[in-house]
């Protein structure tokens, strides 16, 4: 019994927090007050009668007057506060939400008849905050590291997000994106080895890969094509060659065993009445199943390199290998000896042609591609 009070006690006290969170008492409590004026409107608009919720909005909102206006005057005196008109939008722009949220809610209208707008000052505001963001943007452009470029293209997306079209934003944005963004040339993937194999279909996989899996809007991979055709000077090149390639000789391999089945009916006869009866008794047969194998097995060397200073930053090497395989086989003896797999077995008269080595290549290539992706995944995470 104990136990069970002290459990509905603390149920009590969770149903408790939760009905004052939704009031918008615990954020009032927290120092919250955005908070719980949009929690308590929001619970009055469903219980327009709700005395907590009213209680919070009551308290909350000259609170959140106060320290809004307290904030601004502080942050447009701090002139070592690079985003203090920034913050100054986001503060008006809180303050006019809940005063149109008090607006739509007859509850909350009645508990604050005369919400403040600060239309005028989020004006100056939003001019003040939008040029502050792009002398930002420019001032980091112009250190012309990517690190830079990428705080700049992030700052002339928030200016832009502050008055759409600010200035000249629009260039700015793509040119910073491009300062900002890591360039890769994917090389041509050359097969060394007696034979003419291409591995186009590899690189187009590979650049497929490169272009859609690698989550991050600042790398980009080109063709030697595309980086030629623009005059690129890249960051990353990706070095791959296929090394001794081979397709090693055709092996045969002979196998005989003897198969039986019992129970098996192996004739009838007639008893002195004339009456059929069935004779059951054991079938053999001598299968002799022949196997054609061919290997292929090379090396796919994986470099990354710095374009500029042309050394190796990273390497890696994957072996690799398919075996092609066929079998057929023949038997002597009884057919019912033979499972339905042995039947179908000795029903091929021939063993099929062994692939060229382009296809070999292709089937060799299956599973180095999953461990050069996670290779390259690795990598280039870190940025």
């Amino acid at each position: 019994m104990k136990k069970l009070s002290l459990f509905a006690v603390a149920a009590l006290l969770i149903i408790f927090a939760e009905a004052c969170k939704s009031t918008g008492m615990q954020a009032l409590t927290q120092g919250k007050y955005y908070t719980a004026c949009l929690q308590a409107i929001d619970k009055l608009r469903s219980s327009p009668e709700n005395a907590k919720a009213s209680t919070a909005l009551s308290q909350a909102y000259p609170l959140a007057v106060s320290y809004t206006e307290k904030e601004a005057e502080h942050l447009l005196k701090l002139a070592s506060d690079n985003n203090r008109y920034q913050k100054l939008f986001e503060l008006y722009k809180m303050m006019n939400n809940i005063a149109e949220e008090i607006a739509r809610c007859p509850a909350a209208l009645q508990i604050i008849p005369n919400a403040d707008y600060y239309s005028s000052q989020l004006e100056t505001a939003r001019d003040m905050a939008a040029e502050e963001a792009y002398v930002q943007a420019t001032a980091n452009l112009r250190i012309g590291t990517r690190t830079a470029a990428k705080q700049a293209y992030l700052q002339f997306q928030k200016a832009n997000s502050i008055i759409h079209g600010y200035k000249d934003v629009a260039n700015k944005l793509k040119e910073a994106k491009w300062l900002a963004t890591l360039k890769v040339v994917l090389e041509q993937i050359p097969v060394e080895g007696q034979y003419k194999i291409s591995a186009d279909f590899f690189q187009n996989k590979v650049f497929e890969y490169f272009s859609t899996s690698i989550r991050n809007e600042f790398i980009n991979i080109f063709s030697p094509e595309e980086a030629e055709s623009i005059n690129l000077h890249p960051d990353h090149i990706i070095r791959l060659r296929f090394l001794d390639f081979v397709v090693g000789q055709v092996r045969e391999s002979r196998n005989s065993y003897e198969v039986k089945r019992d129970s098996v009916k192996t004739g009838s006869y007639k008893d002195d009445k004339g009456v059929s009866h069935d004779v059951y008794g054991t079938v053999k047969a001598t299968i002799t199943s022949k196997r054609i194998e061919v290997s292929s097995k090379g090396i796919l060397d994986a470099l990354i390199i710095d374009y500029q200073t042309n050394t190796v930053i990273s390497q890696q090497r994957f072996p690799g290998a398919y075996v092609w395989t066929d079998s057929y086989a023949s038997f002597n003896g009884d057919e019912r000896a033979l499972s339905h797999n042995e039947l179908e077995m000795c029903r091929r008269t021939q063993l099929s042609t062994p692939p060229p080595p382009q296809e070999m290549f292709v089937q060799f290539t299956i599973p180095i591609y999953g461990n050069l992706t996670r290779f390259i995944q690795n990598y280039y995470r870190k940025y």
